[in-house]
């Protein structure tokens, strides 16, 4: 159930012709609710809510809050190497510090595995869930192989329709990808 996106053709407008902090502003503001409401209406059945929730940021939060928002975690962990701190002031907006932000020194194997296993041992799961969607190829490939190393689900915010010329889904487009289940994809390791 799609609903209609208000301002969204504003918001076209806007970042097309090159006003694009007028149109971040605008979708942040105006849009992303919508957004938001639209990609829980759409996989209200996709996860189950509660457990922990991993996710990987690199510069755009908005997929990181979609998850969030459709699993409702106990607990939300942010593994980054992000320096700058654009988009932390959205995670806030929308998630009210319901999370908690783990800064990387940088994007090797090496650290990232570590990384997220220290942080599973601090906050033993067997409902664990890794939103890969943010994050530098190399950190979302070093997650996604500790996330099937440890039984997690892997999750992917994609989209219906990508417009080229922005680089951006179009809003209310989002949808969530189940990229591994080991319930589903490997029952014969994990159901015993």
């Amino acid at each position: 159930m799609k609903t209609e996106i208000p301002y969204l053709n504003e918001w076209l407008d806007l970042a097309k012709t090159g006003n694009f902090i007028k149109a971040q502003e605008l979708y942040y503001e105006k849009l992303f609710a919508v957004v938001i409401e639209n990609f829980k209406a759409n996989n209200i059945n996709t996860l189950s809510k509660g457990g922990i929730l991993f996710s990987i940021l690199g510069y755009s939060p908005e997929p990181i809050i979609l998850t969030a928002k459709l699993v409702e975690p106990k607990k939300h962990i942010i593994f980054t190497s992000n320096t700058k701190t654009e988009g932390t002031d959205y995670l806030e907006k929308y998630l009210q510090s319901k999370y908690e932000v783990i800064h990387m020194k940088d994007e090797t194997f090496e650290v990232i595995y570590k990384t997220l296993k220290e942080q599973l041992i601090l906050n033993p799961s067997s409902d664990l869930t890794l939103d890969i969607t943010g994050g530098k190829k190399s950190m979302v490939a070093a997650a996604a192989i500790f996330g099937k190393d440890y039984g997690c689900r892997i999750v992917y915010v994609d989209f219906e329709e990508y417009m080229k010329d922005l680089r951006k889904p179009m809003p209310g487009s989002e949808i969530l990808n189940i990229v591994y289940n080991p319930f589903k994809n490997q029952p014969e390791i994990y159901l015993k």
